[in-house]
């Protein structure tokens, strides 16, 4: 009957070991399940939530390794940063296809549907300015949202921008500045320049520094040249 007891007792003693064993192995895959997941988080710009069976699968892999009963393979955290900044950078760009027979309005449209631009009339107010209307280039498109519209629609009318500067000073006619715009390349015709500014009633200019960029009409130039 003594040894009965001492057997039980024994048992009773071994079963809160184990226990108070299990508990604190409990306690440290518990610990190792949130530094996993604090680990994922710093190195993503997502918020990224592991599952309990995932880390005990990733334990157990752990624990195969480190006994040797299973090679270890290397594990590179940088690639789930690359895919985040992929994705971030897919969100920024719109890619698009522009077919064949487009015009302006149906360009205007598609820029509407894709969130490039806001408003038609405005939209249609520079791509006449830009005289694109007969230079758009159908074909695939991808842009960035933050693209400012003039880029946009150069672009897709396979044209270039160019900015120029100009300084005009005081009491500088038409045939002076139509001169220097010649000179910088800016209009073809200094005559035609003239010619618009007379059309126009323009026969002086604000003098100091100007900025502008073509394409644009002549008209447009002519009144930004105007202005202080």
């Amino acid at each position: 009957m003594n040894n009965f007891n001492k057997g039980k007792l024994f048992f009773i003693k071994l079963c809160q070991v184990l226990l108070s064993i299990l508990f604190f192995l409990f306690l440290i895959f518990v610990i190792k399940w949130r530094m996993d997941s604090l680990y994922l988080n710093s190195i993503s710009t997502k918020d990224i939530k592991i599952g309990i069976v995932d880390e005990v699968k990733k334990t157990y892999g752990e624990i195969l390794v480190a006994t040797g009963l299973r090679e270890e393979k290397a594990v590179k955290p940088v690639v789930l940063l690359d895919e985040d900044k992929k994705d971030e950078e897919d969100e920024n760009v719109n890619t698009f296809t522009v077919p064949e027979g487009t015009n302006l309005d149906s360009l205007g449209e598609l820029l509407i549907s894709k969130g490039l631009i806001a408003d038609m009339a405005t939209y249609k107010d520079l791509a006449e300015d830009m005289q694109i209307g007969d230079k758009i280039v159908p074909g695939a498109y991808e842009f960035d949202k933050d693209m400012k519209v003039k880029e946009i629609l150069a672009e897709i009318a396979g044209i270039e921008l160019k900015t120029y500067k100009l300084n005009i000073a005081e009491g500088e006619g038409t045939a002076q500045v139509g001169k220097k715009l010649l000179d910088l390349g800016a209009i073809e015709s200094d005559k035609a320049f003239v010619e618009e500014c007379n059309r126009l009633g323009v026969a002086a200019f604000a003098p100091g520094d100007h900025e502008f960029t073509m394409p644009s009409k002549v008209e447009n130039v002519i009144k930004t040249l105007t202005q202080n």
